[in-house]
């Protein structure tokens, strides 16, 4: 009952669709796709030179047309930011007036506080002012002051 080629491009193609679980880049699904296509001409009784050729064809096809598909939707996922760069955009308070010429500026943000400078070196940003954060400079703060508009 099992020795029919039907089960073996079955249980081929379910194993290498675990594979791939293991494994980045959907290749070896496709070979799964394949050998599952594979099970139409054992089905119908074709011989194992069909079957073949379909399994072939199918892998090959799936590694064309659904590969570069799977690729792209996994691609389009923004990748979450972390440590430093979590912070860019978020708001801080100055705790000490942030002034490029004194070579001085600390925020503090989710009570944490770290030495901060201007995005323009000439600018002078005074204590307790709201900052946004722009960019770092290994553990200092590249911020700009956020600018209020009238509603």
């Amino acid at each position: 009952m099992f020795n029919s080629p039907i089960y073996f491009w079955l249980i081929a193609g379910l194993l290498l669709l675990l594979v791939e679980l293991l494994t980045p880049g959907f290749v070896v699904a496709c070979f799964g796709i394949g050998a599952l296509l594979a099970i139409l001409p054992a089905a119908l009784g074709a011989s194992i030179t069909w079957q073949v050729i379909t399994f072939c064809i199918g892998s090959i096809l799936a590694l064309l047309l659904l590969r570069p598909m799977v690729c792209r939707l996994s691609r389009n996922k923004e990748t979450a930011r972390t440590g430093i760069e979590a912070l860019y955009g978020r708001t801080a308070r100055v705790t000490e007036c942030i002034d490029a010429s004194r070579e001085t500026g600390r925020v503090a943000v989710d009570g944490d506080n770290w030495r901060a400078r201007t995005v323009a070196p000439d600018m002078v940003i005074p204590r307790g002012e709201m900052v946004r954060i722009v960019s770092n400079d290994s553990i200092v703060m590249i911020v700009e002051p956020i600018t209020e508009t009238a509603e």
